[in-house]
């Protein structure tokens, strides 16, 4: 859960970079500057704890049927 929710950090970041870069509004512009990195901190929280529990370097896997029919 925790992987899918750092991508869709990551996703929201970049909808967030479009819409500066699309935006004619200044302020809007530097909203958006500041929710990303805002959602930037968020997103180097939960980085560090997928580090600390090992998950960074080991993507979820999906579950062996044939190993969980043998037991």
């Amino acid at each position: 859960m925790m992987f899918h929710i750092t991508a869709l950090i990551a996703s929201g970041i970049g909808q967030y970079g479009v819409s500066a870069s699309t935006s004619p509004r200044a302020d809007l512009a530097t909203m958006y500057t500041r929710l990303s990195a805002e959602i930037g901190k968020y997103a180097d929280e939960g980085a560090n704890i997928m580090i600390k529990n090992g998950w960074m370097e080991k993507p979820p896997q999906s579950v062996d049927h044939e190993d969980l029919a043998k037991a």
